[in-house]
C-alpha cells in the first residue's frame, strides 16, 4: 500500500503518512529519488486539519462517514481503546460523556 501511495504521487510530489503502523513497511527508495518525490510522516493531524475541513466543506466526504462508533464514557476502554486495537475497520469512535 505504501508503495502504491508513493507511486500515485506525481513527479516532485509528496506522500504523507498520517497513521500509526504496527509493522514494518518496505519501500523502493528509487520511487522517491528518481521522481524527486518526498515521503513525510506526521502525527495528530498537525497542520492538515484546515485542509481536511476544507475538503469536507467542498463535499469530498462527510464527517459522519468517518465515525464508526459512538460509545458512553464508561465504555471507553472496552468499546473504545480495545476496539481500535482489535478492529482495523474502526476510524473514529466518539465518546459521549452524557450517554
Amino acid at each position: 500500500m505504501l508503495n502504491q501511495a508513493i507511486a500515485s504521487s506525481h513527479a516532485g510530489g509528496e506522500t504523507v503518512i498520517v497513521s500509526i503502523w504496527e509493522s514494518e513497511a518496505a519501500i523502493h527508495p528509487n520511487q522517491l529519488v528518481i521522481q524527486e518525490r518526498t515521503l513525510k510522516g506526521i502525527i495528530a493531524y498537525r497542520h492538515i486539519y484546515p485542509a481536511v475541513i476544507a475538503l469536507m466543506q467542498q463535499g469530498y466526504y462527510r464527517a459522519e462517514d468517518l465515525v464508526t462508533a459512538r460509545i458512553a464514557l464508561d465504555d471507553v476502554v472496552s468499546q473504545g481503546f480495545e476496539a481500535l486495537l482489535a478492529d482495523k475497520a474502526q476510524v473514529k469512535i466518539l465518546v459521549d460523556p452524557g450517554a
